[in-house]
C-alpha cells in the first residue's frame, strides 16, 4: 500500500506541474491574440474557458496531493519536520498563486497591453519558483 500511495504522490505533483507548464504554453501562444488592440473582446474567453478546465484538474490533483501526503505521513513516514515543511510548501504555493490570481490576473481585460499580459508570466514564474523549492527541499532535504 505504501507504494500505491507514494505513486499516487508522486503523479499528483507531476500532473500538478505539468499542468501549470501546459498553461504557461496556451498563455505563451495566446499572446500575440490578446494583446492585438484589433483583437475582439471574445478572444480572452478562449483562455478563460481553457484556464477554467486546468482549475478544475489542479484542484483534483492537489487535493489528491494532499490526501497522499497526509495518509503517506499518517501510516508511513511518520510526523516530522521535513513533512510539516514538504505540506506547508504545498499549501504556501497554493496561497500564493491563488492569491496572486485574484488580485492580478483576474482583473485583466483582453484585449490588453503587453504590460498587463505579463502579469501571467509573473504567476508563472511564483508558481514555478516553487516548485524547485519544493523538489529542492523533497530531493535535498532527506
Amino acid at each position: 500500500m505504501y507504494h500505491v500511495l507514494l505513486m499516487i504522490h508522486v503523479t499528483c505533483f507531476a500532473l500538478w506541474m505539468g499542468a501549470i507548464v501546459a498553461s504557461l504554453l496556451v498563455v505563451r501562444t495566446l499572446e500575440g491574440r490578446l494583446t492585438n488592440p484589433a483583437a475582439a473582446a471574445a478572444e480572452g474567453e478562449l483562455l478563460r474557458s481553457y484556464i477554467r478546465r486546468e482549475v478544475k484538474l489542479v484542484d483534483v490533483v492537489f487535493i489528491g496531493l494532499l490526501v497522499s501526503g497526509i495518509a503517506l505521513a499518517q501510516f508511513y513516514i511518520g510526523w516530522n519536520s521535513w513533512v510539516l515543511l514538504k505540506i506547508g510548501l504545498f499549501i504556501a504555493q497554493f496561497v500564493a498563486t491563488i492569491g496572486f490570481i485574484f488580485l492580478w490576473i483576474r482583473p485583466i481585460s483582453y484585449p490588453c497591453s503587453p504590460a498587463m499580459y505579463r502579469r501571467w508570466y509573473q504567476l508563472f514564474s511564483v508558481s514555478i519558483g516553487f516548485f524547485v523549492v519544493t523538489l529542492l527541499v523533497v530531493y535535498l532535504g532527506r
